[in-house]
């Protein structure tokens, strides 16, 4: 597996490893999380179900074409988070999406920012990406934040361009340049 480190955290590639820690992990924010992402099948919420994901995830990865980290504190194996670059571009373009989310009793601690900014230092450094975009729905004050505190670009709204949890909502889309 391969490992992301910062001063609190340890982020771990998607591997099926992972699929009991991140099914709890599911499980536990499956409301917390609830407005905030798409609706999700039963299986998504089972170890085998997440043993496929994390397998179409790891198969990804290796064709560098999405990268998902799933967080933990130093000294525990208890996933708290994740963090994801996807829709990987090489060429000209070289971009990315990238995507997170943090347990609902671990946000406010910086984990998210903390995370993030290792992540985007792998895709900058590692990837040699130029662009990661973001979109954070505009009620997400958290999300928000992170976007500030790392010096993302607000670009404007995009409107109903992502359909969380059965609705087509408004994101504001965010970018940081590779300068």
């Amino acid at each position: 597996m391969y490992y992301l480190f910062t001063e609190r955290l340890i982020l771990k590639l998607s591997h099926t490893k992972l699929a009991k820690q991140v099914c709890q992990f599911n499980i536990k924010n499956k409301q917390a999380l609830a407005d905030t992402e798409p609706t999700r099948p039963d299986y998504y919420y089972t170890v085998k179900g997440i043993k496929s994901y994390l397998k179409q995830e790891d198969k990804a990865s290796q064709k560098c074409e999405e990268f998902r980290f799933w967080i933990t504190e130093k000294g525990s194996d208890e996933v708290i988070g994740t963090v994801s670059i996807s829709n990987i571009i090489f060429g000209s373009a070289k971009t990315c999406y990238l995507s997170y989310k943090v347990s609902h009793d671990k946000q406010g601690m910086g984990y998210a920012t903390e995370a993030v900014k290792e992540v985007i230092n792998f895709a900058f450094t590692v990837l040699q990406l130029h662009r990661i975009e973001s979109y954070v729905m505009p009620r997400n004050n958290k999300s928000l934040r992170v976007m500030e505190k790392l010096n993302f670009e607000n670009e404007g709204i995009s409107k109903r361009c992502l359909e969380v949890n059965g609705v087509w909502e408004d994101h504001i889309r965010f970018s940081l340049l590779n300068e």
